[in-house]
């Protein structure tokens, strides 16, 4: 007996058919049935080659559907302020931007912040007091994080 693997065929054996080998029937059946789930899938194949290679281009860079960053905001009593913030990448269309005043003591409070005037480029940060009080800012972090929307 052969000492490599069969692949679970059957050897040949002294009561096999005159003319034909039971390995060359096996192997035929298998790769017949091969045969068939690829051509089968073919079509599906196909498909998904091609959504992929449309695709590709568009996402080659995934970091680039997504930019955040940080502005430092100072002014002295005022009771709204603005700042431009460029991404540095332009964007397919305009982002959806949400932003953050990543301080909530003293001055910043009852201080709220939103992007307006966004474009595919950049926004302006606005920031403003939700009472009638005027406020004084030195460094306040505000954070925005715009991503690209299909």
């Amino acid at each position: 007996m052969p000492n490599t693997s069969n692949y679970a065929f059957e050897y040949e054996s002294p009561s096999s058919l005159p003319g034909t080998t039971i390995l060359a029937v096996q192997v035929d059946s298998t790769i017949a049935a091969i045969e068939t789930r690829v051509d089968n899938n073919t079509d599906s194949i196909a498909s998904n080659t091609a959504a992929i290679s449309a695709n590709g281009t568009s996402i080659t860079d995934l970091q680039n559907w997504t930019r955040r960053g940080t502005v430092l905001i100072s002014f002295t009593t005022l009771n709204a302020s603005t700042a431009v913030v460029n991404f540095g990448f332009t964007f397919p269309t305009v982002p959806t931007i949400v932003t953050n005043i990543d301080s909530g003591a003293g001055a910043t409070a009852r201080w709220e912040s939103r992007a307006i005037t966004a474009t595919t480029t950049g926004f302006t940060m606005f920031v403003y007091q939700s009472q009638a009080n005027t406020g004084t800012w030195v460094d306040i972090p505000v954070s925005y994080i715009a991503t690209y929307r299909a």
